[in-house]
């Protein structure tokens, strides 16, 4: 029977399960992009990076649909939309795969967390941390609020 230590000796693994946990920075929690964030974006922030199983994994492949964070932030389907729209305009993750229901099978969107390099290419890339260059002029704005109904009134 061998012992932990000869096990990481020829392995260079610990033989013991490493515990999970969601790394928030402090750099990352002094940002103006970060401060601007509702609860709720925050939270799904969170989730996501939960799914996160670290460098030269699965960053840029991350899978999570509206109806999972909704589920999961116990908030509605147009509630969570929104958060991930905040999270995208903020700078903290980007789509790195789309999906929707004109696609063949159940395939949710891929996101990339921009804190983390993209584990998607093959060179070498640095993270590129989108949320530290934002600002709250160039905040999200839909191209549908603030204008009329096409729709002709009676």
């Amino acid at each position: 029977m061998t012992n932990r230590r000869d096990y990481h000796k020829r392995t260079g693994k610990d033989a013991r399960p490493r515990e999970r946990y969601v790394r928030l920075l402090e750099y990352m929690l002094a940002s103006a992009a970060w401060q601007a964030l509702d609860g709720n974006s925050r939270a799904l922030y969170i989730e996501l990076a939960r799914r996160y199983r670290g460098p030269n994994s699965n960053n840029g492949k991350i899978p999570y649909s509206v109806r999972e964070a909704a589920k999961a932030l116990n908030v509605g389907r147009s509630t969570a939309q929104r958060c991930f729209q905040c999270l995208v305009a903020h700078g903290f993750i980007r789509v790195s795969k789309r999906s929707g229901f004109s696609m063949k099978g159940r395939v949710s969107t891929e996101w990339l967390l921009t804190e983390f390099p993209d584990d998607t290419q093959v060179t070498l890339m640095t993270a590129s941390k989108e949320f530290m260059r934002w600002t709250p002029d160039n905040s999200f704005h839909s191209p549908m609020s603030g204008t009329n109904s096409p729709m002709p009134g009676p």
